[in-house]
């Protein structure tokens, strides 16, 4: 599904993108683009959260 409709990032790139990611900046320049209308930066934000949710449930299952 694209999340990102300006520069046609779907939610499986930015998911990959947003691994390690710090802001949503960093997701957008790992894409190689830029925000644009600013409407999607919400839903990057939940993506980077749920990413980091992701990784600390794994560290968690691994100890």
């Amino acid at each position: 599904m694209y999340i990102c409709i300006c520069n046609a990032i779907r939610d499986k790139e930015l998911a990959a993108a947003s691994r390690d990611a710090r802001s949503v900046g960093d997701v957008f320049r790992k894409c190689g683009r830029r925000p644009q209308c600013g409407k999607c930066l919400h839903d990057v934000a939940e993506i980077i959260e749920e990413q980091r949710a992701s990784a600390e449930q794994s560290v968690l299952a691994a100890e």
